[in-house]
């Protein structure tokens, strides 16, 4: 009965989620499909929002061009609905297969592979993130998809694919970039030069698709939301939590934030200098723990810490960033006694799910709480990742027994 474990739980799941989000508005998807339009219309020039409150605009349109000019010929065969409940489908089956994905990725020892499945879908079911990302149909899910697959073939020893299908997933959102420094502290010269030259070639397609002037409004936009407070109650970065922390202290906080809505505000230059000495700091150490870890053990540590890092400290940290951290979660049995890492999931499931995101919510005032609890959630695994390694491992010959 154990090999029918995955199947059935996957199988449930989607006969759970689907129905619930299938009539999920999508404000991403509806972007693309209307930067598609627009493209297949004749109108290029009006993809993009213009204006200085971006994210005020009703379905902006923030991704590289290229998949305005790909979607483009979709947009005249269906409606936007048939093309948004296929595309909800899709990332539910994604989801389904990405728990498998990311067992041959991470491989915990004192896990098999039923009790991985059984608490990755656990996980996903009762997540706070998840429930965002489903309920937005985002396609943050094919982005977390594509970097399962691109390490599970790396994994397998596929190099030279992985190194193509994570410059797919890099072209598409921009934080999966950062994720070829592993290729790169793993010294492995296929997986890189196949990113390098797959991400060049996608870089000249979408140049001869749309031209210059599109990617730079494109690069200007990604430029200005990085400069940007994003007032959000699914927004997770530490940003805004020091922003509100500091409005509080100093009295300048306007009692009851409207919580229902995203609102920006420009980011302090001591803040953004803040945040950018935090995410190298935080790269910095990713990368000093490289030789501290056996092969084994190196991928899925490294990979789990450079997600986190780049959720927390990207131009905005919304919550369904943080499902695929939640699904690399039985790392931690790599490099924490049994014991401790079952705390960390047990701990983490709980804060973060999604009956605990509406206490959050309702306790959110002068504060935004969802925010705050994100950032202990998220930033403290990532201190307790980073410390494990450090602590356990001083460069000594011998690894301790519970990193291999």
């Amino acid at each position: 009965m154990k090999r029918f474990a995955y199947p059935v739980c996957a199988l449930i799941f989607a006969g759970l989620f689907t129905p619930v989000f299938i009539n999920s508005a999508s404000p991403d998807l509806l972007a693309l499909f209307l930067a598609g339009k627009a493209v297949s219309a004749g109108l290029p020039e009006t993809i993009y929002p213009v204006g200085p409150d971006i994210l005020s605009t009703e379905a902006p349109y923030v991704y590289p061009p290229l998949w305005a000019w790909l979607i483009a010929p979709a947009t005249q065969l269906v409606s936007f609905d048939m093309f948004a409940k296929t595309i909800l489908v899709l990332h539910v089956a994604m989801l389904c297969t990405s728990v498998g994905l990311a067992w041959k990725v991470v491989h915990p020892p004192h896990m098999n592979l039923e009790h991985f499945v059984l608490v990755s879908f656990a996980l996903l079911a009762v997540s706070a993130p998840l429930f965002q990302a489903l309920g937005q149909n985002q396609p943050q899910i094919l982005t977390l998809f594509l970097v399962l697959l691109a390490f599970e073939r790396y994994r397998a020893g596929s190099f030279a694919m992985a190194g193509m299908i994570l410059a797919v997933a890099a072209a598409f959102k921009l934080s999966p970039l950062f994720l070829v420094l592993i290729f790169v502290l793993e010294r492995n010269a296929r997986a890189t030069g196949a990113f390098v030259a797959t991400g060049l070639a996608l870089a000249a397609l979408s140049l001869a698709l749309a031209g210059w002037a599109q990617h730079a409004r494109f690069l200007e936009l990604v430029s200005q939301i990085d400069n940007l407070i994003i007032l959000d109650n699914t927004n997770y970065a530490p940003e805004l939590l020091l922003y509100q922390l500091q409005a509080l202290i100093g009295g300048t906080a306007s009692s009851g934030w409207n919580m229902a809505q995203t609102a920006t505000a420009p980011e302090p230059f001591w803040l953004s200098t803040l945040m950018a000495a935090l995410m190298l700091a935080a790269l910095a150490a990713l990368i000093l723990m490289r030789p501290r870890l056996v092969p084994g053990t190196a991928v899925p540590v490294l990979l789990t810490g450079f997600t986190l890092a780049t959720a927390l400290f990207g131009p905005a940290s919304w919550g369904h960033y943080f499902v695929l951290p939640l699904l690399l979660l039985p790392t931690l049995f790599h490099i924490l006694p049994r014991l401790a890492a079952w705390r960390w999931i047990i701990a983490l499931g709980i804060l973060q799910s999604f009956p605990a995101y509406l206490v959050y919510f309702a306790m959110s005032e002068a504060l935004y709480v969802t925010t705050l609890m994100g950032v202990l959630c998220f930033g403290g695994l990532l201190f307790a990742l980073v410390a494990s390694v450090f602590r356990a491992v001083r460069f000594e010959p011998e690894v301790p027994l519970h990193f291999r």
